[in-house]
């Protein structure tokens, strides 16, 4: 007997943001190929043609950002009256008040009221649908306790134009002198978690003349940062597309992912990983759920905790034959897990799971 074909849609705010490609795109592109599962896209700009296509759909998959959308309620209700479940899929910790202190810490926001307007707005959400996605097993277990709703969890994962535009790097990339170290912050709120490495990071920069660090994204300097980037040993520019990024990924010899260890980053996921990962680019990360979980410390990369960065650096500087295997490594482990027929299938399964709630 077959099995019947099942109708997604996916809401999202636009098309333009990091999020729509992580939790839309690029898991619509996994399935693509798949003869039991027929998935749409759309924003809030066609809510309209979403409402009056809403009774061909079995799953609607809300993104967390549509959350403050006045129309969502409607929809959701609309949706559940005619037996289509709903889903909300949600990426971070920022669905409980009680988090809010480790939220507005970890971001460097001062904010209250607009966080606790943003979190209200997404329990407004929480509490209509019928269960969740979400990035990684530990943010799903906070998201059973506080809704006690069904969870399924769909990683974030690579795309088609992501492993093409690295591979292109690495054939046509010139080789360099020295050792290069990168640091590729997403946003301005990773201004702790650099703080974290500092010490030890400069410290490397200090003992090894030929090495040198190449920061894309946003960065506060210190005064002792700043005499290297005065001195040309620290580069900066400001953040590229996230195509641009990987030919910046594979031009260093060391990714660097520190983060501060606390619930708020353990809902984060291992992106910068396996983004390093398929550049050949072996990657140096703090020890958080994720991390945890993707990388075999010493064999597809490196974990350290505060005290251990430069002797993981030192190590990568002195063995460059260790480092090469070791991105070699990363690079099959990440193409068969975040790419291709097991990512497939991971992405199916939790579909199946939510169909059935």
């Amino acid at each position: 007997m077959n099995r019947k074909l099942q109708h997604i849609a996916y809401l999202s705010e636009n098309q333009s943001s990091a999020q729509f490609r992580y939790r839309v795109q690029n898991p619509i592109a996994a399935c693509q190929d798949s003869r039991h599962y027929q998935i749409s896209s759309f924003t809030k700009q066609d809510l309209a043609e979403l409402s009056r296509r809403l009774p061909g759909f079995d799953l609607l998959i809300i993104v967390r950002q549509t959350a403050k959308t006045q129309e969502i309620p409607t929809l959701i209700e609309t949706a559940q009256s005619r037996g289509i479940k709903v889903v909300f899929d949600l990426d971070d910790l920022i669905f409980d008040c009680r988090d809010l202190p480790l939220l507005m810490s970890s971001t460097n926001s001062k904010n209250v009221l607009y966080w606790l307007g943003y979190i209200w707005g997404i329990r407004n959400i929480a509490r209509r649908v019928d269960g969740f996605l979400t990035t990684n097993s530990f943010l799903a277990e906070k998201l059973k306790r506080s809704f006690d709703k069904p969870v399924a969890v769909i990683p974030n994962s690579l795309n088609q134009a992501q492993i093409k535009t690295s591979e292109k790097a690495l054939k046509t990339q010139k080789p360099h002198v020295g050792f290069r170290l990168g640091y590729f912050s997403g946003s301005p709120t990773h201004a702790k978690d650099f703080r974290l490495i500092e010490p030890e990071l400069l410290r490397f920069l200090e003992t090894h003349q030929d090495a040198e660090l190449k920061i894309v994204g946003y960065m506060d300097f210190s005064p002792r940062a700043k005499a290297l980037l005065d001195a040309g040993r620290i580069s900066f520019e400001l953040p590229v597309d996230y195509l641009k990024l990987q030919t910046k990924i594979a031009a260093v010899d060391v990714n660097l992912a520190p983060l501060v260890e606390n619930d708020f980053t353990n809902c984060k996921s291992e992106l910068k990983f396996f983004e390093a990962a398929i550049t050949e680019t072996t990657t140096i990360a703090s020890p958080t759920f994720a991390y945890k979980h993707a990388i075999q410390d010493g064999t597809t990369g490196f974990l350290a905790r505060p005290g251990e960065w430069f002797d993981k650096l030192e190590y990568l500087y002195r063995h460059p034959r260790e480092n090469q295997k070791i991105a070699l490594a990363a690079k099959a482990y990440c193409l068969e897990n975040y790419y291709g027929p097991k990512l497939q299938k991971e992405i199916i399964k939790a579909y199946a799971e939510l169909s059935k709630i």
